[in-house]
């Protein structure tokens, strides 16, 4: 049976009190489960979504991922959020998307990057060996880039975490959610009362399993200060049994 191809796809959430933070909105964490799960409605009506890809021998891994939110809609309203393909380069996929009010305004965008991976060898895929992509792209973008988060200098421990079944995918590996939510937890609980994110970035470096050691720490260049109007910081988690790094992030934050 075809499927019918929409190049725009959308989903719409209201926002419960799981998907908020201590200050009764939409969260960091909330927002990206949302992103993910229209990212996974739309894969699945284009014909590579997570049993396509398992029939084929392959799988999703999520590279780079940016966010901007200009405002963060509080407990019981809702996000329309907007998703569709770029044009591949190489073997990346890249997807973006839009997060709208209730009333259709921009108050988000967000960028990813993919790869396809072969399930038995653990190889990239080139992107042209997927499918045609001219009849499912969109030549539109939003503006928004995924960057590469530099890894050198100074850091500091800020929390250990030992990685739980709650936290694994359908893959086996940590979810790309969980990474976001392990940063929020090492971060002092002032400054979640105190400071608003603005961004958000991630680079995925290596895999991570069940039973894994992973330390957060962020950049002492770069550390957070609640005194400050506006600011960033840099982190990293590192698996502690070989200090390989696992990922990269950086957070936008302003002062409420």
């Amino acid at each position: 049976m075809s499927r019918e191809i929409q190049r725009l796809w959308s989903e719409e959430f209201k926002i419960t009190s799981l998907l908020v933070n201590p200050l009764g909105r939409l969260g960091l964490y909330g927002i990206l489960n949302a992103i993910q799960e229209t990212a996974w409605m739309h894969a699945e009506t284009l014909g590579f979504g997570m049993k396509d890809m398992e029939r084929q021998g392959l799988f999703w891994v999520l590279t780079r991922q940016s966010l901007q939110m200009s405002s963060w809609p509080a407990f019981g309203q809702t996000v329309r959020v907007e998703t569709w393909l770029r044009p591949p380069q190489g073997a990346f996929v890249a997807r973006e998307f839009y997060i709208k009010d209730a009333d259709g305004n921009i108050i988000g965008k967000c960028s990813t990057s993919w790869l396809a991976l072969d399930r038995a060898t653990k190889k990239i895929l080139p992107s042209a060996n997927l499918r045609p992509w001219e009849d499912i792209c969109l030549d539109q973008e939003n503006g928004l880039e995924t960057e590469k988060i530099a890894v050198s200098g100074e850091y500091e421990t800020l929390a250990k975490y030992r990685v739980r079944n709650s936290d694994l995918d359908t893959n086996q590996h940590v979810n790309n959610t969980k990474y976001s939510q392990w940063i929020l937890d090492a971060i002092p609980y002032s400054f979640h009362q105190n400071l608003k994110l603005t961004g958000y970035a991630v680079n995925f470096l290596a895999e991570t399993h069940l039973g894994d050691k992973v330390k957060v720490e962020r950049s002492c260049a770069t550390a957070d200060s609640s005194s400050a109007d506006k600011g960033s910081s840099i982190y990293r988690g590192l698996r502690a049994e070989d200090e390989k790094i696992l990922f990269t992030a950086r957070m936008d934050w302003e002062k409420i």
